[in-house]
């Protein structure tokens, strides 16, 4: 929506950093977000499958689990607020890792093209055709409670 894209823009333009303040942290950072996050959520997810005898959502396979650990490699707020708290002097390495958290919105593309070469479609889910037939979804719930 236009209100999405308009509070992205304010969150890029207050981030305070100069776009050619590349450096080392912005490559740890993208490393960590881009690599790091989907590798924690796949491997974590087997973990819990095969360690604690845990399942996954009905219809979810591995393709779904690594799309969605890249989509959790968009790491703005949490990585802006961190490289401030972190870094308490401003400077070039505090710039260089905002950097880097600016540059992971890399993952969201990056989300989409894993997706197609692991053919995920939308919507592919059993439990979420489960939920819409039932009419039992969390919304439906809210309203009729209230």
């Amino acid at each position: 929506t236009p209100v999405e894209c308009i509070l992205g823009l304010f969150g890029l333009v207050n981030a305070g950093v100069v776009l050619s303040s590349v450096g080392t942290g912005t490559w740890l950072v993208l490393a960590g977000l881009l690599l790091g996050k989907p590798i924690g959520i796949t491997t974590m997810t087997l973990l819990a499958e095969k360690g604690f005898r845990l399942q996954k959502p009905a219809g979810m396979d591995y393709r779904h689990v690594v799309t969605l650990g890249m989509v959790a490699g968009i790491g703005f707020t949490v990585a802006l607020f961190v490289s401030v708290a972190a870094f308490k002097i401003p400077g070039t390495t505090q710039d260089s890792v905002k950097m880097g958290a600016l540059l992971s919105f890399g993952a969201a593309p990056l989300a989409v093209v894993i997706a197609k070469i692991l053919s995920v479609r939308p919507g592919e889910l059993v439990g979420d055709e489960v939920e819409a037939e039932s009419g039992s979804d969390i919304g439906a719930d809210v309203s009729a409670a209230e």
